[in-house]
């Protein structure tokens, strides 16, 4: 896991060409919290199922070299609640899903940019940082014709921690795959909550049936990629490029001691 103190950041796209879902951009303060280092993985999934807490993945992996430090997929909003839930109770500690603020929070690592990098030809830079549907992905998937013109290694997903973290010490939270956080599905951001809690009432549909989810996968080009980038899901659907991460709730951290007063001088 990650910690972070929390703090004040500009959620949405603020910079434009964003989609009118990512609008409008807007302050967001968040609690401390802190994030798993990595997508939760196969290895880790199986450990829930060989308990009875989980059940297995809707489909098998799509790549055949798919290993236990993969990240788990085809994994469904109501599947990964129940790891969340099975990971609470064994712990004892509240585990938990991301609130999507909380997830672009820790994705963004204190930029106000479109991408986790900065500089360069983006379909180049991309692949240096982030697993995504790029030249190997699309010899293997030759439907899928919106490949990027680079090559990261991976056709299909790639082992956790497999590119670099961004500068908050989070690996994979742009690419790999899409993950499921808290939240309702809404069409924009107007009204949404600026204190980092789930939105949860309303939704687009009766009873909240679209979730969320963030950060692009290995089937997507860059503008997937971007930080503002969302998609939602109805609570059962499932596919290859669907996973998640864990969040858990933490004590803030203790004020700073005061400083000791100035001796009185003696007469």
């Amino acid at each position: 896991m990650v910690s972070f103190r929390g703090g004040t950041y500009r959620m949405g796209d603020g910079i434009g060409n964003g989609q009118n879902f990512e609008h409008p951009a807007h302050e967001v303060t968040i609690k401390p919290f802190a994030i798993g280092r990595y997508e939760v993985t196969r290895g880790e999934w199986q450990a829930c199922v060989a308990a009875g807490g989980c059940t297995a993945p809707m489909t098998p992996p799509e790549a055949t070299e798919a290993g236990p430090r993969h990240p788990v997929n085809s994994i469904n909003w109501l599947q990964a609640k129940a790891y969340v839930a099975w990971l609470a109770q064994r712990s004892g500690r509240p585990y938990r899903l991301p609130t999507e603020a909380e997830w672009e929070y820790a994705a963004r690592a204190g930029t106000d940019s479109h991408y986790v990098w900065s500089m360069g030809n983006v379909d180049v830079v991309t692949c240096n940082y982030a697993n995504a549907l790029d030249l190997s992905a699309g010899a293997r998937h030759p439907e899928l014709t919106w490949f990027i013109e680079c090559n990261d290694g991976f056709a299909e997903t790639a082992p956790v921690g497999s590119f670099p973290p961004n500068r908050w010490g989070v690996h994979d939270m742009i690419g790999n795959v899409w993950e499921w956080v808290e939240d309702c599905w809404h069409p924009d951001y107007t009204g949404a909550p600026t204190d980092g809690r789930a939105w949860l009432d309303s939704g687009e549909g009766a009873n909240c049936k679209k979730r969320v989810n963030r950060g692009g996968g290995w089937g997507n080009g860059a503008s997937a990629l971007r930080l503002s980038s969302r998609d939602a899901d109805p609570a059962g659907n499932h596919s290859s490029g669907l996973g998640f991460r864990v969040a858990l709730s933490v004590a803030a951290p203790p004020p700073a001691p005061a400083a000791a007063p100035a001796p009185v001088p003696t007469p």
